[in-house]
This record gives C-alpha cells, structure tokens and sequence, in this order.
C-alpha cells in the first residue's frame, strides 16, 4: 500500500497495466480504479494513531487472477498456479510467492490471537476487542456467527454478531456472479472484510460506487470508504510477467537464499548423483565412516533418494563410534535431553572431516526441537550456504519460519526444496497441510 504523492503516479499507475498484456482475446472481465480513504480514531486505551490517508489502486479481474496495482507495486493473484508475484515497478523485478501462504498466515495468526485474547480476558489484564473485528480483518470466521442487516439513510449496514462492520449504499454497477465472486475473492486478499459481510455484497452481484467498511486494530479503529469509478466490463485475459525479470538475492541472508533458491532450485542430475555415490565411497574406502554416514544422508537430502548401505557399510556403521553417537543422540526427547544432545553434537562436528554441515543441520533440527527457533534459522542458513541444493534443510528452515510466524517465508522455502526433490518424504506434511487449506478454504483458490 502507498501513498499518492509522487507526480509521476499515475503514470505508473498505466505502466502496471502492463502487466496484464496478452495476445488471448479479452474475455468479459473487469477492470477498475479504487480510492481507498482511512480514517484513524483512537481508541479508548490507545493512543497515536497512524495518520489519516487516501491510497489510489488499479484493479483488474480476471477469469483465472486478479491483480492490484498502485503507486510502485502491482500484486497479482494466479489461481490458476496457486502463486501470486510482487512486482516492484521501479526495479521491474518481482518476487514469486505461494498463494498458500496468505490463508496459512491468516489462520495461525487468528488462532494466536483467539489465545492470547482469552487470557487476557482471564486475567482482567487489559482491553480486549471482540474477535469478530480479527475475523474481518483477515476475511476468516468461526462457525455460528449471525449476520444482520438494517437501513440507514437508504444504505444496507451489515453487522455481525451486533457488531456494525459495512455500510453499503444502493446503486452501482451490475456484474455477472463469475465477476462478483472476483470482486469478493479481491476484497478478501487485499483488503479483507468478513466473510459473511464479503458473501453478502458478493451475493447482490453489483460493484456499489462506494462503500465503507469499519475495523479495530489494538489502539485504534479504522473506517475504510472505498470509492470505485471508471470500470469497465472488459480486460486482459491473462497477464504478462516478460517485461520483468525475478528479483536478484537481496535482504537479509535467509532472504537471499531464498532469492538464489527460487532462481536456481532443480532436481540434481546425473552427474550430481555420481560424484555424490564416488564421494561417499572414497569415505568408506579412506575408513572416515561417519562421513560416509552422512554424505548417504545428505544425498537422500538432497535426492528424495534414501541410500541403501551395502552389508559391509552395515558392519562399519555399527563398529564407528561417531556414527553409534549420532544415532543415539536422535532418540533424545525430554528437554534436558535435547539440551545435552546439541553440545555433543556440536562436539561431534570434530569427528567429521567434510560433512561438518549435515552435523549442523541435525543440531537445527534439535534446536527446533526445543523450540530455540532463532537459534536454528542460523544454522540452517551456514548449511545452504555449504550445499544450496539440499532440499531438506528447506523443509526444516520452512518449518522453523513458519513457528516464528514468517509464513510466506516459509512456503518460499517448502517450494524451494520440492523443485529440487519433490519425492522427499519429509514433503508429506507440507503437502497434506497445503490440501487441508484447499479443502476447508475454497474461497481464497
């Protein structure tokens, strides 16, 4: 979201329109400039307010995507993909992210703040507002809630569970249902609002010439008037990513690997193959067993391919002290256990000559365990560096993201390391919480 300030505005405004080129025939869509003007009041406990503000978008509905563009930045959904791409106009590069993400930040982050909430109205330990205002700030419900309507000055209010959310005037533009399930599933991204208040504008198949809708954040509540003109019922039938190119590594150093991963990240080849296999056998041949050990799991890391040891790799594991440590460090649980597990597994890097990484990525591994998160993302950062192309040091940092509620992050790091292997088994888990989203969210795909 940015502020109308530059003079060239609209100028980058109609250079975001490029974005949507393509040779297909336009299909019956639409296409749209918004304002969206803020109100910020204080709220009883709070204080300083970020100040008012009036943001101008372009937005263009299409059959598959949908894409909303403003001062420097256009953000384009593909639900055809399931993948929506930051633009950043200025630099013409972009950045490709999972649609899962959003519906996968927005149900933890609820679920976060139901928690905290109820404590807090247990304690008497502060104002807390009613979780209704959560739900319409990330377009989510819980079962059972009631929408009302009432008439005031011949505009619909909507309210849920008594609590005023949407001023809706009559008139406006009529659309097909196909478009106005676009226009519910655009609010819903970008703006949010509640479902049932979202379901019931969504169900008048019309775009209003204005409306407004009412949110509390902590400190502060927030009146949106949202003002549509110029639409039109025809746009592009797809969008056009040519004109842009993927954004080189940048940001901090998760961010970079990750930039590098989405630009690089493929299934190894057959030359990676032998010369891993040519690599582990001079490590059994040289008698550095505990390298042996680890480069068969660093290649199942990175292959999706477990490695079977031969009798006689069997026989040298079981006599290699190094190696009975490390298995036995894998079957601590209790804390204290953990705890003593990652000072003798940092000790246990000195017994490897070239793998000392893979020793590092099972003590992130522990970390996690403990749930030392910040302490793991290092580590996992120190082993991609050594080996990008280790697919199931994506999967644990994605996972310790994801605990530290850095969601897009984390599906950024998923999708990495299935490019590369996506028969990892580890995978399994990413993949069933992606279909649960699919089934129990329709909406947002």
């Amino acid at each position: 979201m940015f502020k109308r300030t530059a003079p060239n505005f609209l100028l980058r405004l109609a250079l975001a329109g490029a974005l949507c080129a393509a040779a297909a025939p336009a299909l019956a869509v639409l296409s749209f400039d918004m304002s969206v003007s803020t109100k910020f009041t204080v709220a009883m406990h709070g204080d300083n307010p970020p100040p008012d503000d009036i943001k101008q978008y372009k937005v263009v509905l299409g059959e598959r995507y949908l894409s909303v563009s403003a001062a420097g930045e256009s953000m384009i959904y593909d639900f055809a993909q399931r993948r929506r791409y930051q633009v950043d106009l200025a630099s013409a590069s972009y950045v490709d992210y999972s649609l899962f993400d959003g519906i996968g930040s927005r149900k933890s982050e609820l679920l976060n703040r139901a928690f905290l909430g109820e404590n807090l109205r247990k304690a008497g330990a502060g104002p807390v507002f009613d979780p209704v205002f959560d739900e319409h700030n990330f377009s989510l419900t819980a079962a059972g809630r009631k929408l009302s309507e009432s008439n005031e000055a011949g505009a619909t209010v909507l309210a849920v569970d008594g609590n005023p959310l949407a001023r809706i005037p009559a008139g406006g533009t009529s659309i097909s249902a196909s478009d106005a399930a676009q226009f519910e599933r655009m609010m819903r991204y970008r703006f949010g609002g509640h479902p049932l208040v979202l379901a019931r504008l969504s169900g008048e198949k019309r775009v209003p010439a204005g409306f407004v809708m009412h949110h509390k954040q902590i400190g502060y509540s927030e009146a949106r008037t949202y003002t549509i003109s110029a639409l039109q019922h025809s746009a592009p039938a797809s969008y056009d990513l040519k004109p842009y190119t993927a954004r080189t590594a940048q940001g901090n150093e998760i961010d970079q690997l990750l930039d590098k991963a989405q630009a690089n990240a493929a299934p190894p080849t057959a030359a990676v193959k032998q010369a891993f296999e040519a690599e582990t056998a001079q490590a059994f041949a040289d008698k550095r067993i505990f390298d042996g050990m680890l480069g068969m799991a660093e290649w199942s890391f990175v292959s999706g391919e477990p490695i079977k040891p031969t009798a006689q790799r069997t026989a040298l594991l079981r006599a290699d002290p190094a190696t009975q440590a490390y298995l036995g460090l894998m079957r601590f649980k209790s804390k204290a256990e953990l705890e003593a597990a990652v000072a003798k597994m940092q000790e246990l890097r000195k017994s490897s000559t070239r793998k000392q990484h893979i020793v590092m990525l099972f003590e992130a591994n522990l970390r996690g365990k403990l749930g030392d998160v910040r302490g793991a993302l290092p580590l996992y950062a120190s082993v991609l560096r050594t080996n990008p192309a280790l697919a199931g040091a994506y999967k644990d940092m994605g996972d310790a993201l994801y605990k530290m509620y850095e969601t897009p992050r984390a599906w950024r790091s998923w999708d990495a390391g299935r490019r590369m292997a996506p028969a990892l088994d580890l995978f399994k888990a990413v993949n069933q919480h992606e279909q649960n989203l699919l089934r129990e969210h329709p909406e947002y795909f």
